[in-house]
């Protein structure tokens, strides 16, 4: 295992992380995956779930002896907000504790405030959060504080704070730009530990419509790791799909060869969404990609959260117009106008 630092933190963290968001929830599985990682040399664990009771209680009561078990070999960053409508202040600081307490020793290294992804959620709720966790660190209960989101410009902002220590940002072969590149540029400038999430963009870049395409995990995480990136935490399933990871450290030259898969890349994905925005502007001021990914989530099953999140948009999938500009600009010949419709139908008539 190759080791970087996190930053300025000086905390020393392996080139490949372990996500736990699509982790199955049985013991077994959990410690498999764990003891898999860490005989490796995996050492950082993003925690996505952070409520220990309610509906995340299973993950913590199967998960938090494993982790407890190896937590002096860990850089444990447990997240702060739930990602769903839950962002009282309140709420974030009991699931905060009740993690803290399932660590086995009240600390976390670091905090990651969860989908800062709005202006307003920056300049209110993450002040107000940053505010809190400082007190966390004053009493030797946290390390440092990070963010995770998905907009550049908000991630930009936050680096360029001087508030944040980490940030976890998706980048990819798809999602690469010259904006990806200027937060990338900012975190080394700043001496932001950068954790990349998303590496195979969701499986987007390995399954197509279920079947494999050409990529293979391991050109994925080359391509990612040849940037001056701290680590990258792919979320696994089982220990199949960490081992599967795994595979990268003892993988040839060639075998991490991600040029062949980039130049074609375009090809794979042909009339697949991968919400790149090169389909925008839109003349109604649809956000064509959240409404794309909001109903392509939908797929696995219609709940509140995702209504929420669709409801928050300001324009809905119904403002279309059917002009056809996004058909003409997008890289990957997406019928827009049908995905469109397919938006109302799961989220307006439903």
């Amino acid at each position: 295992m190759e080791y970087r630092k996190l930053g300025r933190t000086g905390l020393e963290v392996g080139v490949i992380g372990l996500g736990t968001e699509h982790l199955l929830r049985q013991r077994e599985t959990m410690e498999e995956v764990l003891r898999t990682a860490v005989e490796a040399g995996v050492n950082y664990v993003g925690l996505l779930y952070i409520e220990a009771t309610g509906s995340d209680a299973d993950f913590w009561d199967n998960f938090g002896p494993a982790l407890r078990s190896h937590r002096d070999q860990l850089v444990l960053a447990a997240h702060w907000g739930s990602g769903g409508a839950r962002y009282e202040m309140d709420y974030c600081q009991r699931c905060f504790e009740e993690v803290l307490a399932r660590l086995g020793n009240d600390y976390a290294d670091v905090a990651i405030l969860t989908m800062v992804d709005e202006q307003k959620k920056w300049d209110g709720w993450a002040q107000q959060s940053i505010a809190h966790l400082r007190r966390y660190q004053e009493r030797g209960h946290l390390g440092y504080i990070g963010l995770s989101g998905h907009e550049v410009p908000i991630a930009l902002q936050a680096v360029n704070s001087g508030l944040i220590d980490v940030l976890m940002f998706g980048i990819n072969m798809l999602r690469h730009g010259e904006e990806e590149k200027a937060l990338i540029q900012a975190c080394v400038d700043r001496g932001v530990g950068l954790v990349v999430m998303k590496p195979y963009f969701g499986g987007t870049l390995l399954f197509v419509d279920g079947q494999p395409t050409p990529i293979t995990p391991t050109q994925c995480l080359a391509y990612v790791l040849a940037l001056p990136v701290s680590t990258t935490v792919p979320g696994v399933k089982n220990a199949a799909e960490m081992r599967a990871t795994l595979r990268y450290g003892q993988a040839t030259e060639a075998e991490k060869d991600y040029r062949p898969a980039l130049a074609n890349v375009h090809q794979y994905l042909e009339g697949h969404c991968v919400y790149c925005n090169h389909c925008l502007p839109c003349p109604q001021d649809i956000n064509i990609a959240m409404t794309i990914l909001s109903t392509d989530w939908a797929q696995g099953g219609l709940n509140d959260e995702l209504r929420a999140a669709y409801a928050s948009l300001p324009v809905k999938a119904s403002a279309c117009t059917e002009c056809g500009d996004c058909v003409a600009r997008c890289p990957f010949g997406v019928d827009v106008i049908a995905r469109m419709r397919q938006a109302v139908a799961v989220f307006e008539r439903g």
